[in-house]
């Protein structure tokens, strides 16, 4: 019997330590800092799969996740550089910035947005309504010319 707890006790051990060590290995993922234009938060990223998943999850929290890729045969390619224009609904832009990376996060207030993205010198546009407490993951892919 008490060798029977033993190993209970053992397992139960290695256990909490696999647990603890996966938890610790996704909370040290870097991801970027924070960046700021004209008052709205953003953090743009993504390169590697330990910064992407790390945005991703963060994203749950952010109104607005943007991904963006590449259509492609076998499956789409994730890119960066991609020009982001955001105009609220008086056509005023009120963010304009760079995507360093494949995901960006923006800190949106709720509202309705018109957004044009660049890559390549290629445009696409959207329009997104942002809702209080509704985060939104909106994924943005250019077509193979």
């Amino acid at each position: 019997m008490k060798l029977k707890q033993a190993t209970s006790v053992k397992a139960l051990f290695f256990s909490a330590l696999f647990v603890i060590g996966i938890n610790t290995c996704l909370a040290q993922a870097d991801i970027p800092e924070s960046q700021n234009y004209q008052g709205i938060q953003y953090i743009t990223g993504g390169i590697g799969s330990e910064e992407s998943d790390a945005i991703i999850e963060l994203g749950k929290k952010w109104p607005l996740t943007l991904e963006f890729s590449q259509d492609h045969p076998q499956r789409s390619l994730w890119v960066a550089d991609v020009a982001v224009k955001i105009t609220n609904e008086k056509q005023k832009v009120i963010f304009n910035v760079m995507s360093e990376g494949p995901i960006l996060l923006i800190n949106l207030e709720p509202g309705t947005y018109n957004m044009e993205f660049v890559f390549e010198k290629r445009p696409l546009k959207r329009k997104i309504k942002i809702e209080e407490g509704k985060p939104q993951k909106l994924p943005i892919a250019w077509p193979i010319q």
